[in-house]
């Protein structure tokens, strides 16, 4: 793999699951369905539903990535409220997928898939897209609860990413 795109997949697997997901995980880590499955204002999604269309937009990078087939249809509608689904469900449910997409891009950092299927701008846009919907959940999280997080004070922060990007 060109060392470029080699180091733009490390720092995009590190970003997605030792910064965006941990943030993801304490942001719904004990939420009431309530919270979670609310809609503030009828033309806005709920946090529930955010995260399993984050889900499902991971599932399809796992899905075109791991057969190099093209996944057919959009899914900028797909906003579900699956309004049974716990905040524990929910972060097993995202863990997984995050979990499957760091499997699959590790096998191609390692040098066990072609990396001529490999997409820097596909990869940039499922980063890109995770961490905007990421900024919504802790937003409204934060708001309907009156939490605040402090990741930057706890860890979670560029420093800390850069330290484990290039720890080995």
């Amino acid at each position: 793999m060109s060392n470029h795109l080699l180091e733009f997949t490390r720092i995009s697997v590190f970003r997605m699951c030792e910064h965006y997901l941990p943030k993801l995980k304490i942001t719904l880590d004990g939420l009431d369905k309530g919270v979670l499955w609310t809609h503030e204002k009828e033309t806005l999604n709920s946090i529930g539903s955010i995260v399993l269309h984050v889900g499902q937009h991971i599932q399809r990078h796992v899905i075109r990535y791991s057969n190099n087939g093209k996944v057919e249809g959009g899914i900028e509608n797909h906003f579900p409220d699956e309004t049974a689904l716990s905040s524990l469900d929910l972060i097993l449910f995202i863990s997984d997928h995050f979990s499957s997409w760091r499997e699959i891009m590790t096998d191609y950092m390692e040098g066990n898939r072609d990396e001529e299927n490999l997409d820097m701008f596909d990869i940039y846009h499922l980063v890109e897209h995770t961490g905007y919907h990421l900024g919504q959940i802790i937003d409204r999280v934060q708001r309907m609860t009156d939490r605040r997080f402090q990741f930057v004070q706890n860890g979670i922060n560029e420093k800390s990413l850069k330290e484990l990007t290039y720890k080995d």
